[in-house]
């Protein structure tokens, strides 16, 4: 019995051993796998993490700018051009004889450089005190102020650019200022201070015009120093692409002038101005006022200036939609060049409104061509009743109402065309003369092209070459749609003509203009409520859409006057300063006479 408890000891002894064993094992397996697994984490899973680190403490990054592309106008002149500028500071180390020779002058210092930069001496003198080391004085700092800087024997000989610390980059020039301004748009900065293009070409294009810039990393050791034997990699630097414009910078002075003039004279809100090639769709000049310098964009007084409202602003633009629907009509054949209306009571009620014409009179007998001299309403409408919904609804987007077009400016705005399935027949007559539909100027001229170009529509367009050191990236002249015949559009500018020798605005044209062949038409656009239902009685957009020659036309000009205080109808807004710009560029264009 002995032997066998003794027995028993020893059994339970090793059974303790084997499970002490078999714990530390398992522990062990369990600490291995742990290491394993963070092994793999590491190494494999956020091996890019630490990679990158890595390549932040052994590498550095060397970085210069790439520049960016040149605008260039349709002769090749500059619009805009990155030039070097400097960010100007005031240093002073800890050596105590130049602290001294600094502070023995620092009024002098204030007063020299303020004078230099032409700033406020007070900016500079508040920011000197006894433990001052470095602060910036100015930034954008042209070449020649800076060797001014440079040179200036603040502290006697020998120490020319003292206790100054120049830092280079690029601003962008606009060397002709106001010039073409809202077509450029302009280079600011975003929210992080970072440089970024603001509307026009500059905002749209700013990707292509800023490029890459160029990057180089260095391998270094523990100490930072350059590892030799390590190759460098170098990213390889994109220069900006180089932008050419339609634009010409003679006419486009010229106009810029001109619709100042006019918008101050008529006492207006705002003016627009687009001149295209209709064969083509290329701008020759597009201008607003009020305008603004680019160089200076922070001065303009409010954001709104900014917009060019030439493509930006959609409004409801009257009269000058009236050819449109007669030559919808005459297309689809829903009236003939014979066709009579007859107005004897100056007014056609649809639905349960009554339309009438501009000064509420009975205009009795009219044909087509004297609808649009008088500018009728009630016939217009009688016309788009007579040629149907379904009939002219599609037909406005073969003009391109509703349809963006895609110019290449960044604040491109596009109208809304009412869905068809929603349209009234009352929509049908008010739209007909250019009331309850809307467009950018722009979209204005684009479609009425389609009548001075024989029936074709071309895409508008305002860049003619996008160049990339030897590539070339040449526009080619684009047809959107052909929604009339050449037959019906010569018909509609015979009409035309008539509306600018006996319309109302004929004084202005056979006055000055009698000499030239020139078809149009005026439009006088109400101008809704925002906030209520119905129109002001006083506030107008005028417009007037021309060109010339009649027959195979080299121009085509839209002239816009938003809100006129010195009249509300285009004919004695819009129309004289069509007449003054034309008179200044006829001959530019080469426009014969009759």
């Amino acid at each position: 019995m002995r032997f066998k408890a003794k027995k028993t000891k020893e059994v339970e002894k090793k059974d303790s051993f084997e499970s002490h064993f078999k714990l530390i094992s398992f522990f062990i397996i369990i600490f291995a796998l742990i290491i394993f697994l963070q092994l793999f984490r590491l190494q494999v899973l956020e091996s890019g993490k630490f990679r990158t680190i890595a390549d932040i403490q052994y590498t550095s990054k060397q970085r210069s700018s790439s520049g960016r592309g040149i605008i260039y106008a349709n002769n090749g002149s500059v619009l805009a051009i990155d030039q070097p500028s400097w960010d100007v500071y005031a240093t002073l180390g800890t050596d105590q004889r130049e602290r001294e020779l600094f502070f023995e002058h620092k009024e002098e210092f204030a007063t020299v450089v303020a004078d230099i930069l032409e700033i406020n001496e007070e900016e500079i003198s508040s920011q000197i005190h006894d433990n001052f080391h470095y602060f910036r004085i100015a930034s954008k700092v042209s070449n020649d102020r800076k060797a001014a800087l440079e040179e200036a024997n603040i502290f006697g000989n020998n120490y020319e650019g003292f206790a100054l610390h120049f830092e280079k980059e690029e601003k962008r020039l606009y060397p002709d200022g106001n010039l073409a301004s809202h077509v450029l748009g302009f280079i600011g900065k975003n929210e992080l201070g970072e440089d970024i293009g603001n509307y026009g070409v500059e905002g749209y294009y700013f990707g292509d015009i800023t490029g890459e810039e160029t990057y180089s990393y260095e391998e270094r050791d523990a100490q930072g120093n350059v590892i030799l034997t390590v190759e460098y990699e170098p990213v390889i630097s994109r220069s900006g692409k180089d932008i050419v414009l339609t634009i010409d910078p003679s006419i486009q002075s010229k106009v810029e002038e001109i619709l100042k003039e006019g918008v101050h004279w008529l006492r207006a809100k705002s003016g627009s101005v687009i001149i295209m090639e209709p064969s083509t769709g290329k701008i020759i000049s597009m201008a607003n006022y009020p305008n603004f310098n680019p160089n200076e964009y922070w001065r303009t007084t409010s954001s709104e200036i900014f917009r060019n409202k030439a493509v930006s602003d959609v409004y409801e633009y009257g009269s000058t939609h009236k050819p449109i629907t007669m030559a919808i009509a005459l297309e689809e054949e829903k009236i003939d060049k014979d066709y009579i209306c007859h107005d004897n009571t100056g007014f056609i009620k649809v639905e349960t409104e009554k339309i009438y014409t501009w000064n509420k009179k009975a205009d009795g007998k009219l044909d087509l061509s004297g609808i649009l001299e008088r500018s009728n309403n009630p016939c217009i409408t009688r016309i788009a009743l007579e040629t149907g919904l379904q009939t002219y609804y599609p037909k406005l987007s073969e003009f391109g109402i509703g349809q963006f077009i895609g110019i290449g400016l960044e604040d491109e705005s596009n109208s809304y065309l009412k869905p068809y399935e929603h349209w009234t027949e009352l929509d049908l007559a008010v739209t007909s003369f250019g009331q309850s539909i809307s467009a950018t100027p722009l979209q204005i001229i684009s479609a009425l092209s389609v009548i001075a170009n024989d029936g074709v529509r071309m895409r508008p367009y305002i860049v003619s070459e996008i160049k990339e050191g030897e590539d070339r990236i040449k526009y080619q002249p684009t047809e959107l749609s052909n929604p009339i015949s050449k037959e019906t559009a010569r018909t509609v500018t015979k009409y035309m003509e008539n509306a600018v020798k006996k319309g109302e605005a004929r004084n202005f044209f056979n006055n000055f203009l009698s000499e030239y062949s020139i078809a149009g038409k005026t439009g006088t656009g109400e101008i809704p409520k925002p906030h209520a239902q119905g129109y002001y009685w006083d506030r107008t957009n005028a417009t007037f859409v021309g060109f010339s020659p009649a027959q195979n036309p080299k121009m085509i000009m839209l002239v816009k006057i938003e809100q006129p205080k010195l009249s509300t109808f285009a004919a004695t807004t819009a129309a004289p300063i069509w007449v003054d710009i034309f008179r200044a560029i006829a001959d530019d264009l080469e426009i014969p006479k009759k």
